[in-house]
Formats: C-alpha cells, sequence, structure tokens
C-alpha cells in the first residue's frame, strides 16, 4: 500500500509540475510545440493515476465496460439529443418523446455521459433536466466542429467489425508454409468479400461509404489540424501528386492556408471518390478550383497503366492510405507509385471518357530534373503515442486487415519498395511525414 500511495504522489507531482510549466503564469513559457507534446503527456499522467486508484481488477472492468460508455454517446448523438435540447432545458420525458424511444434508453446513456462531463442535469442529480454545455456541443449538427459522422462511424462499422476481431485473428493463421490472406473482421461480421472499400461503392451500402469521407474529414480537423502549417509544403516542387487523396480536404486546407502559393496539385482516387471531389471544387472560387486537377486511377492495379497515375512529376504524397492496407498490399502500392515517378512523362495531352485531367510534361531541362521525391504522411505509432493512436490501430484492423505503423515498419516497407528514406519531419498531429527518393536514382 505505501508503494502505491508514494507512486500516486509521484505522478500527482509530475503532472503538477507539467501543468503549471504548460499552462501556469501570466505568460507561459512553452512553445506550442512544447505545449502540444505536454498534452499527451498529461493525458498519460492522468490515466496512470486512475489505474493506481483503481487498481488491476477495477481498472481493468472500467476497460472492459468502456465500450458501453461509447454505445451511450453513438446512442444519443444518432437520436439527436443535443439537437433536440438546443438552447434551452428539457425533461428526460420530453426528449424521449420527441426522438420517439423508450426514456429508459435515453436515461441510461445520459447517466453514462454526464460522468464525463456531456450535459447537464439543472435541477441537480436525478431530476432528469437537461441542458447541453461546451462538451455536448460537438454532437449538435449546426455546429462546424461537430463529430457527428465520425461517432457514427467508430460505433457503428467500427463496433460491428471490432465484435469479430478474435474470429478474424484465428482466421488469418498461417496454413502451412504459405500465408493466405484472410478476410477482415468487417467481412466476417457483415458478410461480404473484398475490401470495405469496394463494398461501400455499392449503391445499396454507399451511404457508409459517404459517412466514413465525413468522419474522415472531422477527424483528421481534429487530429491532424496542424498538418497544413508544420511543415514546409511550399518549399515542394509542382505539381504535387496526391495519390488515394480523397475528396482533397489536404489541397482544400492548403489553399485556404496559402492563398498566394503556386503550388499545383494532382488528386487521384478511384472513379466514384474523383467524381465527388469534382463537385465539391467546383462550389470553390475560380483561382483556386485552378490550382486542382483530378485522375481516377487505382493505386493497386497490376500494371502502372491501369493504375492511372500520372508519370514523371516532382514530388508524390501518399497521406492515410497504407494503414488501411497489409503490408503485401502496401509495398504493391509503394512500387506502383515508384514506377510513376521514375517513369517519363506520357507525351500527349488529352481529355479520357471519364473526365480526368491528363498533364502536359513541364518544359524543364532534363538534365536539370530533380530527382522525384515521396511524402508518407501517415500516423505513426510511437511509445509517448496518445490513445487515439492505439485505439485507432485496432479499428483499421478490425475494418480493413490494415494496421498503424512503428516508424521502423514504415521505414522496411519502403526499403521493399525500391525507396531510401531521406528524412522524417514530426508535427503537432498524430500524423508524421517520412521523405523518401527512389534508392537508384
Amino acid at each position: 500500500m505505501a508503494n502505491t500511495s508514494d507512486n500516486i504522489i509521484s505522478v500527482v507531482e509530475n503532472l503538477l509540475y507539467t501543468v503549471r510549466h504548460i499552462y501556469g503564469g501570466a505568460s507561459p513559457s512553452a512553445t506550442e510545440r512544447e505545449a502540444y507534446e505536454a498534452k499527451k503527456r498529461i493525458q498519460q499522467l492522468c490515466l496512470s493515476i486512475l489505474r493506481d486508484i483503481a487498481g488491476p481488477a477495477e481498472y481493468t472492468i472500467l476497460l472492459a465496460e468502456s465500450c458501453h460508455e461509447s454505445a451511450a454517446l453513438h446512442l444519443v448523438t444518432d437520436l439527436r439529443v443535443a439537437d433536440v435540447i438546443g438552447e434551452d432545458t428539457k425533461s428526460l420525458s420530453d426528449i424521449a418523446q420527441e426522438v420517439n424511444v423508450d426514456a429508459r434508453y435515453i436515461g441510461a446513456a445520459m447517466n453514462c455521459l454526464l460522468r464525463h462531463g456531456y450535459f447537464e442535469e439543472v435541477q441537480g442529480f436525478a431530476y432528469r433536466v437537461f441542458k447541453n454545455n461546451n462538451m455536448s456541443s460537438v454532437l449538435r449538427e449546426k455546429n462546424p466542429e461537430n463529430l457527428r459522422e465520425a461517432i457514427g462511424f467508430i460505433c457503428d462499422d467500427g463496433f460491428k467489425a471490432a465484435a469479430y476481431l478474435t474470429e478474424a485473428a484465428r482466421a488469418s493463421l498461417p496454413k502451412g508454409a504459405k500465408y493466405t490472406p484472410a478476410p477482415a473482421a468487417l467481412n466476417l461480421a457483415l458478410g461480404f468479400e473484398g475490401s470495405v472499400f469496394k463494398h461501400w461503392e455499392d449503391p445499396s451500402h454507399s451511404r457508409h461509404g459517404k459517412r466514413m469521407g465525413q468522419a474522415m474529414k472531422q477527424l483528421h480537423q481534429m487530429a491532424n489540424a496542424n498538418v497544413a502549417v508544420d511543415f514546409n509544403w511550399q518549399a515542394l516542387s509542382s505539381p504535387l501528386v496526391d495519390v488515394g487523396g480523397g475528396i482533397g480536404s489536404l489541397e482544400m486546407a492548403l489553399t485556404r492556408a496559402y492563398p498566394s502559393s503556386t503550388l499545383q496539385y494532382i488528386i487521384v482516387d478511384i472513379p466514384d471518390t474523383i467524381k465527388a471531389a469534382r463537385a465539391i471544387w467546383e462550389s470553390q472560387p475560380p483561382n483556386i478550383r485552378q490550382s486542382v486537377s483530378f485522375v481516377a486511377g487505382d493505386f493497386l492495379a497490376q500494371t502502372l497503366d491501369a493504375t492511372g497515375l500520372p508519370r514523371g512529376e516532382s514530388t508524390y504524397l501518399i497521406r492515410h492510405v497504407l494503414h488501411d492496407w497489409t503490408d503485401e498490399q502496401v509495398v504493391t502500392i509503394l512500387k506502383n507509385v515508384r514506377a510513376a515517378m521514375v517513369s517519363p512523362p506520357l507525351p500527349t495531352i488529352s481529355r479520357s471518357q471519364e473526365g480526368d485531367d491528363l498533364f502536359q510534361p513541364s518544359d524543364s531541362d532534363p538534365a536539370q530534373a530533380r530527382t522525384p521525391k515521396l511524402l508518407l504522411c501517415e500516423m505513426i505509432l510511437r511509445e509517448d503515442s496518445g490513445r487515439f493512436a492505439y485505439t485507432t490501430s485496432i479499428q483499421v484492423l478490425a475494418l480493413n486487415n490494415g494496421i498503424i505503423r512503428t516508424e521502423k515498419d514504415m521505414h522496411a516497407l519502403l526499403a521493399q519498395a525500391g525507396f531510401r528514406v531521406v528524412t522524417t519531419h514530426t508535427m503537432r498531429a498524430v500524423d508524421t511525414i517520412i521523405e523518401a527518393v527512389p534508392a537508384d536514382v
């Protein structure tokens, strides 16, 4: 008992010192980068205090039952309880009547969330009259920083997939001397074959794909908002080919952060995603729209022609892609991108039947051409990574057999695909940028 008490006191003192250094006084001395790292440290120290106070048995059960708290968050979010309450106060019975569900479910869920600081019970415990607060504001649809789609994605598709993790793990055992790819946990949960991305392209499941796209936008805004300003994007050679670039969320952030930039972007993704991206970018001012071009492709295709990847450009980016795929698929993606990087540009300009923009090679002297550069912008697992990185690793594994990798893992995959790592850029974000070049160029 004495050792436990001493440890708790030591951790609390460490916590107080860190908090005072970052937040104390009229003019805190910490830099923005130090403050970002300190936030992760503070979270780890708070968890350490909780573990020591609760002890192994209670803490383990709390961890096991945390899925129920997430389910409560999903129920309240899906039923739009925060929007129903709005700027007023509302009783439990009024909320239940308006969303047309049994009041017991709302009540039990609200009890869980109140303990985490969401909502307020205005007349005290058990009076069952609620109002919104700063925490519950992220559940309100009109809030530009709301997390509704992210919560739905994590607590619906993510939950269903995670429930089959054990079955997927057993199915992934090597068969004899040869490893046989196994279905992901979500395949087992929902009974479909192939990647989740292909599954969600089907019109009957497209709402899940659309929700995932919005969820990724919300999650990256939460975890990676500083990527646009903490890396020197303006020093890159143009154009920047964004492989698997989705609807162009990064490009949208960069054009807003650097409105006078001359950097051009080429977004490459599957046809349905490119169609959605075009629709979004058409609403942008002409000067911003003209900085972005689109190509429909498939970075896992068997031939370079079939990938649709622009060839011979100076800068390529793979962002938030590789964690969704197995090591074998990652090496295929990287080899395809490398082949495009070292290939000469296509000699003609045309416009495909699908409306893809095809690009004219630059007029620069080939002898002066720079070595093509690859940027990998991915969540990297480190010892001091926050809780979000570790839980996301389970999520991507369950959804599509992906994984959040360590920096050592990423370096090994790059080497397998014929790249040499030049440097690594850390930021005030869960993402890290690894800069690499073709090893023999």
